[in-house]
């Protein structure tokens, strides 16, 4: 995999699932200015939240239907089916939308990385290409809390 720094501006993303690992894409994306819809039959309250918030995202409350795979630029297959997360990323990729399977790191066309903002100006990404997302959290964590103050002043 490749790191890169996209501009998400106007880009059409697809969350397919409404847990938690969809909650914290969802922020993700909302950061960097994607337009969002989301499909599933339940959704965390903090996706309510950030609905009423934000009217980059649009909800349906309703399963997966293949019919949702149309013109989106990015697609999330975050449901707690592994099958319907592997019929997700089999028809985006029919389609040649970039699709990322939350249940599947080997099954990505992206992946996200952990993000360290040191001043508007200055981040860092951390990633193990989906391999050990605990890892790249800690790591964060680190950084954030012994050398970000250090690396400011660099």
């Amino acid at each position: 995999m490749l790191n890169l720094n996209l501009n998400l501006k106007l880009k059409k993303w697809l969350v397919l699932g409404g847990g938690v690992v969809a909650t914290r894409r969802i922020k993700k994306i909302l950061s960097a200015g994607g337009e969002i819809e989301v499909i599933s039959p339940q959704i965390t309250p903090t996706i309510s939240k950030l609905k009423l918030q934000n009217k980059k995202i649009k909800i349906t409350k309703r399963k997966f239907r293949n019919s949702d795979i149309k013109e989106q630029d990015f697609i999330l297959a975050c449901t707690n089916d592994i099958e319907v997360n592997k019929k997700i990323v089999y028809l985006a990729k029919q389609k040649k939308i970039l699709v990322s399977n939350a249940s599947n790191k080997d099954d990505n066309d992206f992946s996200f990385t952990s993000n360290i903002n040191i001043d508007k100006d200055v981040k860092i990404n951390l990633s193990t290409n989906g391999k050990n997302p605990s890892l790249t959290k800690k790591i964060r964590i680190f950084i954030q809390r012994n050398l970000k103050s250090k690396i400011s002043t660099l």
